[in-house]
């Protein structure tokens, strides 16, 4: 081999070695984000669901949160979306779920004039808020029921109180939120192995095309 053409290929080499390197430890640390997908059940309850995010910004260090990038919880009258809520860790262990909702339903019914025991109007107002805290589960409900006589509301044009019934109902409750991993889905990168010989095969297309032209 010419002594010119040593020093050349020694760097030709040495470059290729180094950008393998920056790859595979590049290739390394993005190894390690993924998908997680926990299911969660609220203990004595209906409610349960599941939730997904991506672990990629954690650093293992201290106290940490990240956004829930879709999930729900289900049970009772309705359900709610989980996407926005926060998972929070500790020292890059998952501690919990911080999430809250509710919903307020109000059902009206005017039953026909001729209906047993007299007609009637008739509202159920319905009241739910909730929320997860790590792995405890509060919600309060507050349900109201109005019946108001539907002849005088028909006679009057409006709603009158002077023959009605108000019933109201307020629950509270608290319960422990236990959490399962059931999936954990890696983040599709480079494997280090395949950009780093993807980078030899090129410094050596590179090497062959010098030796040629400095042949000619």
């Amino acid at each position: 081999m010419c002594q010119k053409l040593r020093p050349r290929l020694g760097s030709a080499i040495a470059s290729t070695i180094l950008s393998y390197a920056a790859v595979s430890l590049a290739g390394v640390d993005q190894a390690q984000a993924a998908v997680l997908t926990y299911n969660f059940q609220v203990e004595n309850s209906s409610r349960s669901g599941f939730f997904k995010l991506n672990n990629s910004s954690l650093t293992g260090i201290g106290f940490e949160s990240i956004a829930v990038s879709d999930g729900r919880l289900e049970g009772g009258e309705k359900y709610y979306n989980l996407a926005g809520a926060t998972a929070s860790f500790e020292q890059g262990d998952f501690r919990g779920l911080f999430a809250r909702g509710g919903y307020n339903v109000i059902r009206e019914y005017i039953s026909p004039p001729d209906e047993p025991g007299g007609a009637f109007y008739w509202v159920h107002e319905i009241y739910e808020s909730w929320s997860i805290g790590f792995t405890y589960y509060s919600s309060t409900n507050e349900t109201v029921h109005r019946k108001i006589n539907y002849q005088s509301y028909i006679e009057d044009g409006s709603i009158i109180t002077d023959s009605y019934e108000i019933y109201s109902r307020y629950i509270t409750s608290d319960a422990h939120v236990s959490y399962t991993l059931v999936d954990t889905e890696p983040e599709p990168v480079p494997e280090p192995l395949t950009a780093g010989g993807t980078a030899l095969a090129l410094a050596g297309l590179s090497w062959l095309k010098h030796k040629k032209k400095m042949a000619v």
